[in-house]
């Protein structure tokens, strides 16, 4: 919904290169600077914010208002989820009594389309609301737990998603079974992997596989606890990076070696690089692939690092 994210476009350049940067240095420090909370905390300092960020936030929150009637409400109501579009809307949903005049009178011109285009709306928001800040497939995981306490078109929304997992996943019945409680995929795996005696063919297989992987791989099981599924090398490395502190001591192990590698193959590969491989993008590992494939006519110290 255009009119949610827009909120937060503007509420959080309110807080860069504007007449209130200074404002919201000395006031707001430590403030998230998304879902509006700059603005927010700067209208409870009013009378001490300078002539030119006090002139500039009214224009804001006049302009803002006139874009998006709800722009105050989410800011009050909806700071602790995610701010995706879906959640907004379950915020909004959520707190339908509590929704000034002019947010209400807007939303109320939406709420049927919202109904109609996710059946399972209110009954997110009646059931399955705590579960918005938690691990992509919580919330599936909390419709299929309520199932019996659903609405109609909810409970057949549901019905044919867990007939498509059961067809796409070959352990979603064992998960159900043995890990009924378990949502992050790191959690299902090492779940079924201490079951793996009781589970079924097609699903002990699958768990095997992903056994090999780690096995090949140290900070697999980190990857798929931590960070996106489907990422690009340099972008795997990045999430691992923010995640430092979490991570397995045999991956921070395995980071460590690979970093060491990396620091003496800049000290021995780097004139084959310049030499050989200088158009080389510095990212995906394509450097390395390109050392690789010139291994014959690189340095013998090199040659045996690659």
């Amino acid at each position: 919904m255009k009119f949610l994210f827009l909120l937060f476009i503007l509420t959080t350049s309110l807080s860069y290169a504007n007449e209130c940067a200074k404002d919201a240095n000395k006031f707001c420090q430590g403030v998230d600077p998304g879902k509006g909370q700059i603005a927010k905390c700067l209208e409870d300092y009013t009378p001490q914010l300078t002539p030119a960020c006090a002139k500039e936030l009214k224009t804001f929150k006049k302009e803002t208002a006139k874009k998006n009637p709800c722009f105050e409400d989410l800011a009050d109501l909806c700071m602790e989820i995610p701010a995706e579009a879906k959640n907004l809307e379950y915020c909004l949903l959520k707190n339908e009594s509590r929704l000034s005049n002019a947010c209400m009178n807007d939303f109320k011109k939406k709420k049927g389309g919202i109904l109609v285009k996710n059946v399972c709306a209110q009954d997110i928001v009646n059931h399955c609301y705590n579960d918005l800040s938690k691990p992509e497939g919580a919330i599936n995981h909390c419709l299929i737990q309520n199932r019996n306490k659903l609405s109609a078109f909810c409970q057949k929304s549901v019905d044919q998603k867990m007939t498509q997992m059961k067809k796409n996943n070959p352990c979603f019945e064992d998960t159900e079974k043995h890990c009924p409680t378990k949502i992050i995929f790191a959690d299902i795996q090492e779940c079924l992997q201490k079951k793996i005696t009781t589970i079924r063919p097609e699903c002990k297989k699958l768990v095997q596989n992903e056994i090999e992987k780690a096995h090949a791989n140290p900070c697999y099981v980190d990857l798929t606890r931590h960070c996106r599924p489907r990422l690009a090398p340099q972008e795997q490395h990045e999430c691992l990076s923010l995640n430092e502190g979490s991570l397995s001591n045999a991956c921070r192990q395995f980071r460590s070696v690979q970093n060491d590698k990396v620091k003496k193959m800049v000290d021995l590969c780097e004139q084959d690089r310049l030499k050989l491989c200088a158009k080389a993008p510095f990212k995906d590992g394509m450097v390395v692939k390109c050392l690789k494939l010139n291994k014959m006519k690189v340095s013998k110290q090199c040659a045996a690092l690659l």
